[in-house]
């Protein structure tokens, strides 16, 4: 038996609570990553959970994570960010969408994301009855008519489609999709980017 001061059984407990958070969300990381190899083509979503007040580097971080995932792949990202920040990241700048309003002030900008959003409408049309993966990574409710409720549809309408959803509280699939998809309760950010903290984890 091992006699030792109650301070130093709290630290083991804490580092034994660190390593098993880690553990689990590499694994939860390399689940999506083998889902992703496996897909003939991957539609991407990106919510406001990227954009949510950080330093930008963890976020940044995860961008070059996904767009290493996603290479080779034939896929197409939509995110409602705009903070630019997903622009250099190593994403096909022409593989990337972000709508905008038409009250937007950036006319320009508007007219070059409306040629992007007929670009995706055409692919999106290729993929009926085809291998889809569709990855929704921190998308909440802000803007759910964009990503989210749009994402459900495809995937309920092609047979042969999953929706993987991560985000720490809104992760639920509908009823209409039990067994072709995978919840994830994590922050999303925090796992593509292989950040190093410790969760409470839900399967």
């Amino acid at each position: 038996m091992f006699f030792g001061v109650p301070g130093q059984w709290r630290k083991m407990a804490d580092g034994a609570v660190r390593n098993m958070g880690r553990y689990k969300m590499q694994e939860k990381r390399e689940r999506i990553k083998q889902r992703i190899k496996e897909a003939e083509l991957v539609l991407t979503g990106i919510g406001e959970q990227f954009a949510f007040d950080r330093a930008g580097e963890e976020a940044a971080r995860a961008y070059r994570n996904l767009s290493l995932f996603l290479e080779g792949k034939n896929y197409f990202v939509i995110t409602t960010c705009t903070d630019g920040l997903i622009r250099g990241a190593g994403l096909k700048e022409d593989r990337i969408v972000c709508p905008l309003s038409e009250e937007a002030d950036d006319k320009e900008a508007y007219g070059q994301e409306t040629l992007a959003w007929e670009r995706y409408m055409k692919w999106l049309q290729g993929t009926l009855n085809r291998k889809l993966l569709v990855l929704e990574l921190g998308v909440g409710l802000a803007c759910p008519d964009v990503i989210r409720f749009p994402f459900e549809k495809v995937v309920f309408y092609n047979q042969k489609a999953e929706l993987i959803r991560v985000h720490p509280k809104l992760f639920q699939l509908p009823a209409e999709l039990k067994g072709r998809g995978m919840s994830v309760c994590e922050d999303a950010v925090a796992l593509l980017a292989g950040a190093e903290i410790s969760e409470k984890v839900f399967e």
